[in-house]
């Protein structure tokens, strides 16, 4: 006599499986809405060079239209055309790739003098595509709120870091054997045949030193820019960005490189090129330096590095240096340069200062990770006309924020901004979390920034 079935359990019969979902295009184009086209997008990708520690960035307009025979997909040959390139001579690490996989949080999240701190929720899963080492790279969002604006350029970003080449389809229609929960791959190029394999694939990709032979001691963007025709299929953006588009943005990026450079804690020179469809490399056109960039300069730019590692003193931090910043453009054979040179005062408050107390408070009760610190900036060049910008004061983290302090003189600081880094937290009429981060920049204008610029009057 058979025994009869077990009974389904209660739970099975009315459980059934009903999640939240993110649509990933849908997410990009809300940032896109909220994030400002313009330098702005350039910016980002220098801030996150600076936090990974580099030191040059060179911007390439790459006019070059480049072959489609051998492609890892036939739908990707659209792209092969001209480009935005994004060198830095910083390299991805594990670390970096296991941070990028991590779903709901950054690496930068809790590390107070990293600037990027809006959420790193990536995620990728192994899986094996003939011979090509290839790596699932899915994500819901990706570095950071600030490197999701790279979409108003293109639908396909990618870059070459190591050993890796890492490709970004968010839309899932253009890399081979994406889906909607894993719209990326990471590529092993050196220990596998996709370079043999793909030629035309990752010929854009050799350029400021990446020969795509060997692990490249740097990383390399390649943003290929959506054009008219692309548009009309983009479920990320309406727009399209043409080769003058870009070329202008980097004249503007070049207009407004000494405030680009400032504040910044690793990055000494930006470049901008453009690299013309008849020549075998790239031409300079604009380059934006910390002049003679000494061992006590660099020093002096790390402090916000160093000082928190002695957070725990009961006396604050004050540190003083001039500096000079060279604007180079170069027409032919000849080269106009400018030079202007600053007084910087950055300081650090107590732990046991009144602001100290209450980063303590925040970290503990709301996880949020605050860093005393801000530092003040005076343009001490002869005060001649093309000076007056200069002039201008501006309010940053560590990149300018479209935000006038009625001052002379420029202010950073570690200021609770908006995602979309267009303004700080102000105001009385807020609760909890944002009651704290304003009254946080408060307290940072009150209790760092005004000695700090006491300083700088007292020492120029």
């Amino acid at each position: 006599m058979e025994s009869p079935s077990p009974s389904p359990s209660p739970e099975s019969i009315f459980l059934k499986d009903f999640s939240q979902k993110v649509d990933l295009t849908r997410r990009i184009r809300e940032v896109l809405l909220n994030y400002p086209e313009g330098t702005i997008v350039l910016k980002e990708l220098i801030q996150n060079a600076d936090d990974a520690g580099a030191t040059t960035v060179r911007l390439c307009l790459d006019r070059r239209l480049h072959g489609s025979d051998s492609l890892l997909s036939k739908a990707l040959a659209p792209w092969q055309g001209p480009s935005l390139l994004a060198y830095n001579d910083a390299v991805f690490t594990e670390e970096d790739f296991v941070s990028i996989s991590r779903i709901g949080g950054s690496s930068k999240h809790g590390q107070a003098s990293k600037t990027g701190r809006f959420g790193c929720v990536f995620g990728f899963f192994y899986s094996t595509l003939w011979l090509l080492s290839l790596i699932e790279f899915g994500f819901e969002e990706l570095v950071r709120v600030g490197f999701n604006s790279v979409y108003h350029l293109t639908d396909l970003p990618s870059f070459v870091s190591g050993k890796y080449v890492v490709l970004f389809d968010p839309q899932g229609i253009f890399l081979p054997n994406v889906s909607a929960s894993n719209p990326g791959k990471r590529i092993d190029y050196v220990s596998s045949s996709a370079i043999s394999v793909y030629r035309d694939q990752f010929l854009p990709y050799r350029a400021f030193g990446c020969d795509m032979k060997r692990p490249f001691s740097g990383t390399l963007f390649r943003f290929p820019l959506r054009n008219a025709e692309q548009v009309a299929t983009s479920k990320l953006s309406r727009k399209e960005y043409s080769e003058d588009d870009l070329s202008s943005l980097l004249v503007q990026l070049y207009e407004e490189g000494v405030f680009t450079l400032l504040f910044l804690k690793s990055v000494l020179r930006v470049e901008m090129y453009v690299w013309d469809a008849q020549d075998s490399e790239p031409r300079k056109l604009y380059s934006c330096s910390v002049s003679s960039a000494s061992d006590d300069i660099v020093r002096h730019r790390q402090a916000v590095l160093r000082f928190p590692k002695s957070v725990n003193s009961t006396e604050s931090q004050v540190d003083c240096y001039s500096v000079d910043f060279v604007r180079e453009a170069l027409t032919g054979t000849q080269a106009e340069k400018r030079t202007n040179s600053f007084y910087l005062v950055q300081a650090l408050a107590s732990t046991s200062s009144r602001i100290g107390k209450f980063a303590a408070t925040a970290s503990k009760e709301y996880d949020m990770h605050l860093l005393p610190w801000a530092s003040v900036a005076a343009c001490i060049t002869d005060n001649s006309e093309q000076n007056d910008a200069l002039r201008v004061g501006q309010t940053f983290y560590f990149l300018p924020l479209p935000v006038r302090t009625g001052l002379s003189v420029q202010v950073n600081g570690y200021f609770e901004v908006s995602s979309n880094r267009r303004g700080i937290w102000y105001g009385a009429d807020m609760d909890r979390s944002g009651k704290i981060r304003s009254v946080w920049n408060r307290l940072l204008l009150e209790d760092v920034v005004a000695p700090a610029f006491t300083q700088l009057l007292l020492g120029i």
